[in-house]
Parts: structure tokens; sequence; C-alpha cells
């Protein structure tokens, strides 16, 4: 775990008025990452084979601790920012825990911070074909992969994607039966917002990359969000004044800030968001299910109550799903 004091000295920015000054108000404390002085001097391409046994080895602590019986999965649906080549992490996972070499498998690549809600939806297709079984999703990203040295003479956009973003996993499991004290998934959607294909992209080259954020994506999100949720909510007979919990993708300050202030929430409602973005930054792919972590451990939502599931991410994609409790 680094703080952003740590990251700044790292990656050649300590004293870099302009990168200090993003990386104090993005509203990310610390983060997990590996950005040794041997894992920095490498090509992107170098660290490949780290990254892989990293994704692999976390994914791995994130399904253990769910502690489910590996013979119960029945589709394994994993999925990273950018793919690494084949096999995929879910053939990879299936092999590592001796399922049945007649498990579903797939890998969602290059949807990152709105891949949440695709993901269960996927999984809800998989349950619907085989509801005896689990739908296994394991979201892993490595952003330390794509970190390198700068500073914002160079490239301003490099310095924001680097004071905000970390690695992380995350593992759930997805049953047709209800099971205490898990939600359940009454309704998903996701919208792809037109002419906005550039906002968000990863910027890859043989020695450097970095994910360019557009200056304009928190406000494209927020100008969109109000009518989307408001007509997704309606086919379900809900209105935002009976969301009980708020499950907001934690992309960086003004993210959370344009969602607030577009649907006219407060701070409070949306702490959970706060609270995964100030401790892990913003990890990308398994972002969203760290917030849904944190509402259900610190919110611990009773039954009858509802949530809504918010991503937003590249093309630029927003997500949305109504959860039950």
């Amino acid at each position: 775990m680094l703080s952003q004091e740590q990251v700044l000295e790292r990656l050649g920015l300590a004293g870099d008025e302009f990168a200090e000054g993003i990386f104090a108000r993005c509203g990310v404390k610390t983060r997990h990452l590996d950005l040794s002085p041997d894992f920095l001097s490498r090509t992107l391409q170098g660290r490949a084979q780290q990254i892989e046994q990293d994704l692999m080895e976390r994914s791995i602590a994130a399904v253990d601790r769910l502690g489910i019986d590996p013979a119960r999965i029945g589709t394994v649906l994993s999925a990273s920012l950018y793919s690494l080549g084949g096999p995929t992490l879910a053939h990879r996972l299936v092999d590592h825990y001796a399922m049945d070499p007649t498990t579903d498998k797939y890998h969602l690549t290059g949807v990152g911070c709105a891949s949440g809600v695709p993901l269960m939806r996927l999984a809800g297709q998989a349950l619907r074909d085989h509801p005896e079984k689990y739908a296994l999703i394991v979201a892993a990203e490595s952003m330390s992969g794509i970190l390198t040295r700068t500073c914002s003479s160079e490239n301003r956009a490099k310095v924001i994607g680097s004071a905000i973003f970390g690695d992380g996993c995350a593992a759930t499991v997805l049953s047709a039966e209800p099971h205490a004290g898990a939600p359940v998934i009454a309704a998903s959607q996701v919208h792809q917002i037109p002419g906005s294909l550039g906002a968000v992209r990863l910027e890859l080259t043989g020695e450097e990359g970095y994910l360019h954020l557009a200056r304009e994506l928190p406000d494209l999100a927020g100008e969109e969000l109000g009518d989307l949720i408001d007509t997704f909510l309606s086919h379900e007979r809900v209105s935002r004044e009976q969301i009980d919990h708020w499950i907001v993708h934690p992309g960086g300050r003004r993210i959370i800030e344009n969602v607030r202030d577009a649907l006219e929430l407060d701070d409070e409602q949306l702490a959970s968001s706060w609270n995964a973005l100030a401790s892990h930054g913003n990890v990308g792919t398994p972002s969203i299910f760290y917030v849904l972590k944190e509402v259900i451990d610190r919110r611990q939502p009773e039954p009858g109550e509802r949530g809504l599931m918010v991503t937003v991410g590249p093309g630029v994609t927003v997500g949305l799903a109504l959860l039950d409790w």
C-alpha cells in the first residue's frame, strides 16, 4: 500500500506543482501499486509476465475468500481492462481449481470501470441456462502494468491518470437461489453515450502507457445520468427517492461529485464510494464491487431495502443495476 506522496516520488513527480496539486485533490489517499525501481525500469512488454502472475495470485486469493465449492460453479466470468493474451484468466482459474472441463468460461476485456453491470448480466444469462450451478465473477486489474515515470510538462493527461488508479481484484458468486443477506438483481441496463467514444481510452506504446480521461468525462456522465436513471427505474415502478443505498463508481473526485449533483444526493449517501476511492483509488474493473462491499459491511442493508449500482467507463458506458435486499 502506497501513499500519494510515495507514488509521486516513485513516478518522478515530487516537486512538480501541477502533479502535487492533482494528487492532493483527487480524493485518493492510499493505493496498492507495484512501483519498485526494478518494475518501473522494464518496458510494458517486459512487465507482462509479472502482471500475469500477479493477476492470477490476486484472483485465487479473492476466490478462496468466498469459501465456495468449485464443483458448484458452472460458469466463470473474468475481466480486466486489457488482455495479456491467452489462455484467459477464466481458463486458468478453471484449471487451477480442477473444475469440470465443461465449465463455461468467458473473459471481458477493454471495458474497465464499466465491467460490473455487464458481468452481472452475463452471469444472469448463465444461471438461466444452468440454474442449479453458480456463476463466478472475477474482476482483476493491474494498473501498475501501465504506469511509467513522467512530468506534467510532457503529458498532463498522463499525470491525472497516474494520480487515481490502483491495483485490485474482486470476486463474487451469483446463484439462482436467494441467499440470506445477499441482494437480488431486479433489473440491469447498459447505455453507451453517443459521441463520447474517445473520452476514456487506454494509450499504450512499447515504452509507456496511461489511461486518458477527457476533461469533459465527469460532465458527460452527469448530464446524461438523471434522465437515464429515471427512465430505467420507471420501468420497475421505482423512483430515486425509493433508493436506500447508492453504489456509485469511485472513478475520481469529479466523477463522484458530478453524479452527486446530477442526482441531488449528498456526500453521506455516497460515503461508500468516497471511502473506496480514498482507500484504494480507482481500481478499474473491480471498482464497483469494492463499493458494494463497503455498502454491505458499513450500511448493512435490511430486507426490503433497495440499492442502485451505477458504473461509468469506456464507451462512455453507463451501467445500472437495481438491487433488492
